[in-house]
């Protein structure tokens, strides 16, 4: 049986809703970086799907981490810097980038603007958003 629609989870704006500090691995809040939920449901038996909108302010960074799933990043604004395999790729509005599961990577703003870094986080499965278990820093 299909799973039921519910507007409380399925119906969400990214853009307008209460903002969340993001955490590290270890449950300390990331200084700069916060954001806002999405909306969020499962698929199959229990792999959560869901999206979030991520907020750095200039001169933040995430360290080199994993996530438990794979995601996609969409830019809404500004530009920044995607490190994957020892490279840094800049990014910008409207660039969409993938990471598969488990591969190591990290983000930073561009020091180049003064404009906070915006982008979308779709990910497969989904941890909150708040949740110190969302990334793993790579030690």
């Amino acid at each position: 049986m299909p799973m039921a629609f519910d507007p409380q989870a399925h119906l969400v704006n990214a853009l307008t809703g209460e903002p969340v500090k993001l955490l590290h691995s270890d449950g300390s809040v990331l200084v700069d970086i916060g954001g806002v939920a999405g909306a969020v449901g499962t698929i199959g038996a229990d792999t959560e799907v869901g999206l979030d909108r991520i907020v750095m302010q200039p001169g933040a960074a995430f360290e080199l981490h994993t996530h438990p799933g794979a995601h996609i990043l969409y830019v809404l604004s500004s530009r920044g810097l995607i490190h994957i395999d020892g490279l840094d790729y800049p990014i910008a509005r409207g660039d969409s980038i993938f990471v598969p599961a488990d591969y190591p990577h990290g983000v930073k703003t561009d020091p180049g603007t003064d404009q906070p870094l915006e982008f979308v986080a779709f990910g497969v499965p989904h941890m909150p958003i708040g949740s110190p278990d969302r990334m793993m820093v790579m030690e």
